[in-house]
């Protein structure tokens, strides 16, 4: 045997792609579905061989169609993989036993409401647009950085967009902001990116701004900052196939089908969120306390938007990536250390009149 893979498993005829994808044959030792798709590309060099490996033909599906939308064997596998991931520790209950007082987790479970579309970045791949995907287990997930990100942006439109003109609350909740999720991209001696667009945003709090950052951490220069939210990874326990079909406008008819893979609706992932008040230590417990719950409904107010409303694929502004507002209440989880124990809710209601409460 060979030492690469490709060339163990060459395609030459639509009779390997239909063994490939039923894992017979030459092909039987492949009982990995991801292996399966990954050993199409084979067959990319030729155009006829290429395009029935992403769907088959008019009689039959095949290819990597079959392997996900058709017969389901991936969905089949990846509630195995995910199994796995529960078994290292790496899809589980967070334990913040040892964490600083004030710290807090959120967790709860998620069912898609959209599709979730992402961009992989795999070098070649049977498609052009595959989901991303955990290069270890091969099941799709969104990361913790696209988390942050997409809650940064949903923050910056509730809380930061509103206030605008009023340059003192402007610079107040932008500063919050860089202690939750960490300094700003951009900001260098010419600022551009975030910093540059947060900065025409509201011009008379830039100085304010930069000055609150300067007296808290004792510097002349823009400090390099750790938030204190901590995103988790999410793992979907679906993955899917749909097509676009553009069709000519003299002919009315499509010739070039372009297939994305995408997280479907009605896939469930866990949505997992740790606060750590790594600011505000050494501080009175009352002080601590008030702090704490401000960033917690804060950032509530932001899942609570990004989720239902803005959404946190690609995509988002043409709906994807927005969630059902309500789950397993016994699946969830909020608890903030030496402040209170752990609380159980449904939806973002529920979750808004727990912390009301604490």
């Amino acid at each position: 045997m060979s030492c690469d893979f490709y060339v163990d498993f060459q395609i030459k005829s639509k009779w390997d792609i239909d063994e490939l994808t039923s894992g017979s044959g030459n092909y039987r030792e492949l009982t990995d579905v991801l292996s399966r798709i990954m050993a199409l590309l084979s067959s990319i060099e030729e155009e006829e061989l290429k395009n029935y490996a992403k769907a088959g033909d008019r009689n039959k599906p095949s290819g990597l169609k079959s392997l996900i939308h058709s017969n389901g064997n991936y969905n089949d596998q990846l509630r195995c993989k995910l199994s796995e991931l529960s078994l290292l520790g790496v899809n589980s209950q967070i334990e913040i036993s040892a964490l600083p007082e004030g710290s807090w987790i959120i967790e709860f479970p998620i069912t898609l409401k959209k599709p979730f579309i992402s961009k992989d970045d795999v070098p070649l791949y049977i498609i052009e647009n595959p989901v991303r995907k955990d290069k270890v287990f091969g099941v799709p997930f969104i990361s913790s950085m696209a988390w942050k990100g997409n809650l940064r942006w949903t923050m910056m439109k509730t809380h930061l967009e509103p206030i605008a003109n009023e340059k003192e609350k402007f610079a107040d909740i932008r500063y919050q902001h860089t202690l939750l999720f960490g300094t700003e991209k951009g900001m260098e001696e010419m600022a551009k990116g975030w910093t540059k667009y947060l900065d025409d945003l509201c011009p008379d709090a830039k100085e304010a701004y930069r000055n609150k950052l300067k007296e808290r951490f004792s510097t002349n220069e823009a400090p390099s900052l750790t938030g204190m939210l901590y995103f988790y990874p999410t793992f979907w326990d679906r993955i899917d196939l749909e097509v676009i079909n553009p069709h000519d406008r003299k002919t009315k008819t499509g010739k070039n089908p372009i297939y994305y893979e995408v997280v479907p609706e009605g896939a469930k992932g866990f949505f997992r969120l740790l606060y750590l008040p790594l600011y505000y230590l050494g501080a009175p417990l009352p002080e601590l306390k008030n702090k704490v719950i401000k960033d917690l409904k804060d950032v509530i107010k932001g899942l609570k938007e990004m989720m239902l409303k803005y959404g946190f694929s690609a995509k988002k502004s043409s709906g994807y990536g927005v969630i059902n507002n309500g789950w397993d209440k016994a699946e969830s989880r909020l608890v903030i250390k030496e402040i209170s124990d752990a609380h159980k809710f449904g939806n973002f209601d529920e979750l808004k009149q727990v912390v009301d409460k604490i």
